[in-house]
């Protein structure tokens, strides 16, 4: 059996039929309407230091949730994050220039953000019948695309572990993901299957949860059980994470304050940013700071597979190298880039920097001032600190799937089937600008932690729809067209979302050209 995008679709909608018809449609109306998103927002960006007047001007979300068919606010969880971060920009620019500025974001354009590809998605969805027909999808934005073609991910559309809750031996559903070869052979190793769907579905079917997903992670792998919040913050990890900020900012070094340089174009220039990431997450966060006008170089890592459709799309502003920094040699060299660099992003499993000689610590000694922005999939200091995991092992073991479910006990993923990546890139660029400028006033180097499974047991924070039977086709929750952006680049016409916070005095922006080949640069500040 062939699967495809079609399977996808069908596999995270048969749960979203359901609690279409179950719901009260009512209720869900009623959730939307007691929502405060400028009360949420101030509320938020408290564990920043930080306040909506940061910015000196007026603040605005417009639309509202919901504005496609998930139990959560997924607008809000978009908007609220990006608008921090424009906030904190917008912020060291009145502190670098004495002026005020407007901020704007709309929520209708923010679910774009969650995932680049929703609009294609809706529509294959609205085809195969799992959501009305009569839900409002633009036309006139449907996909980013590279000369006229879908950005392409062959190994993510026709994988057969993406996006499916197998049914185990005892009755539980697992999350199992082989998005990247290394993985895919890990993950049939484990399970002891030849490749194809049917195969695995068999497999996995002969396999207690629990059993399945501890020898995943002896061997490498990456899987987890879709639980139920309950169940998620009774567990060790959990309760790590519940235990922590949604993003934390630790200060791990002691220095003198880091002044402003004059005469700044963007909020964020003369800065720079080493981006050691591989997509989402990170190289998300990096891009962000791109976009406020930092210098951005991106280390890629030397003979790794990577998603080209992601690297299209997240590696925007930013210049490209491939550096191995288990040689000797290059590892000094980018060593060498490290006391000119503010900011330092990393998105591995844990401890696996350190053993490389950059890890936080290490690159602070000595420094004027280090920002250290980690992305991870679970804690730093729980049982599966070192386990590896994506946005859909963070979406599945936190109680997200299942609630997403409706109550059927079958887990669904979001309508935009990924969730956290994106999300926590732009929660780890308001931690890095928040502690910017904690360096520009009491000095220091600074760790910024932000931890994918953290982010998807923040979403339910936002208020949950008790069922997804909504009208909408009102003016604030019907999706719209999105800003977008198509430039000339070295891969040939890129067409893309443009930048999601509308600031009134520094328009977000990115460099030209807005994407550089993986790896086409040195090693070395431009």
């Amino acid at each position: 059996m062939n699967f495809n995008r079609r399977d996808v679709i069908k596999a995270g909608g048969v749960a979203a039929a359901a609690t279409m018809v179950s719901g009260v449609a009512g209720a869900a109306g009623a959730a939307a309407r007691s929502f405060d998103i400028n009360a949420s927002f101030a509320n938020f960006l408290k564990d920043f230091g930080a306040t909506p007047a940061d910015a000196g001007g007026k603040v605005t979300f417009t639309g509202q949730d919901p504005i496609i068919r998930s139990h959560f606010r997924v607008g809000a969880a978009m908007a609220l994050p990006a608008m921090g971060s424009a906030v904190g920009a917008a912020a060291i620019w009145r502190e670098r220039t004495g002026q005020a500025q407007d901020l704007t974001v709309d929520l209708r354009e923010s679910v774009y953000n969650v995932n680049p590809l929703i609009a294609a998605i809706l529509l294959m969805a609205q085809r195969e019948g799992t959501i009305p027909a009569a839900d409002a999808i633009p036309r006139d934005f449907i996909k980013p695309t590279n000369n006229g073609l879908l950005l392409q991910a062959p190994v993510g559309f026709g994988n057969p572990m993406t996006f499916v809750p197998f049914e185990t031996k005892d009755g539980r559903f697992f999350n199992i993901t082989g998005a990247y070869p290394h993985l895919n052979e890990r993950a049939l190793r484990t399970i002891k299957s030849p490749p194809g769907r049917d195969n695995i579905v068999k497999a996995i079917k002969g396999i207690n949860g629990f059993e399945l997903e501890e020898a995943l992670a002896a061997n490498g792998g990456v899987g987890v059980v879709h639980r139920t919040t309950e169940e998620w913050l009774a567990h060790p990890e959990g309760k790590a994470l519940a235990a922590v900020p949604l993003v934390e900012i630790i200060k791990i070094a002691d220095g003198p304050p880091v002044p402003w340089t004059a005469d700044p174009t963007q909020p964020l220039s003369g800065l720079k940013v080493i981006s050691n990431t591989h997509v989402i997450a990170g190289t998300c966060s990096a891009r962000t700071l791109a976009e406020y006008g930092a210098e951005v170089l991106h280390i890629a890592r030397d003979q790794a597979f990577e998603h080209e459709a992601l690297v299209i799309d997240v590696n925007v502003g930013m210049r490209s190298t491939f550096v191995d920094l288990r040689d000797p040699a290059q590892n000094k060299r980018l060593k060498g880039l490290v006391p000119q660099a503010d900011v330092f992003v990393e998105n591995f499993r844990v401890g696996t920097l350190d053993r490389l000689g950059f890890g936080p610590e290490e690159l602070a000694s000595g420094h004027k001032g280090m920002i250290y922005l980690s992305c991870n999939a679970n804690s730093w200091d729980g049982p599966w600190a070192k386990r590896g995991g994506f946005d859909m092992e963070g979406l599945s073991c936190s109680g997200f799937t299942i609630g997403e479910g409706g109550g059927t006990g079958v887990p669904r993923f979001p309508p935009t089937l990924v969730m956290n990546d994106y999300i926590a890139g732009y929660l780890g660029a308001c931690g890095t600008i928040a502690a910017l400028r904690r360096r520009a006033k009491e000095g220091g180097s600074y760790h910024v932690r932000v931890s994918l499974t953290r982010a998807a047991m923040w979403y339910a924070s936002l208020g949950r729809f008790p069922d997804v039977n909504f009208d909408l086709s009102g003016p604030d929750n019907r999706l719209i067209a999105p800003e977008l952006l198509v430039a000339a680049t070295p891969y040939g016409e890129l067409r893309r979302l443009g930048p999601q916070v509308k600031l009134s005095k520094t328009p977000g922006k990115w460099r030209t050209p807005l994407v550089a080949v993986r790896g086409a640069d040195t090693v070395n500040w431009a």
